[in-house]
């Protein structure tokens, strides 16, 4: 998944999205790396918390992480996902 497609298929402000549904409310990277994970691409799953390695390709299609070495994402009850940085 693209930045291009993520930003045609949710309403994206300011780099956060803004539609209702699992991904309202964080960075417009994260269904990227959500669906990273449903190909198989985390680099950890400790059953609770997914971790990824932030790429100079993941960095050039979302300048935002310039400074970021690793994205983690866990999905709540309620089935949103939510982000943290490092």
């Amino acid at each position: 998944m693209t930045r291009q497609e993520i930003e045609t298929s949710y309403r994206v402000e300011n780099g956060v999205i803004r539609s209702p549904g699992k991904f309202e409310g964080e960075p417009v990277y994260v269904p990227y790396f959500w669906q990273f994970y449903l190909e198989g691409g985390a680099e950890d799953d400790d059953g609770e918390t997914l971790t990824f390695h932030v790429t100079d390709e993941d960095r050039a299609m979302f300048p935002e992480l310039a400074n970021v070495r690793h994205v983690f994402l866990w999905e709540s009850d309620d089935g949103f996902v939510a982000c943290d940085v490092r």
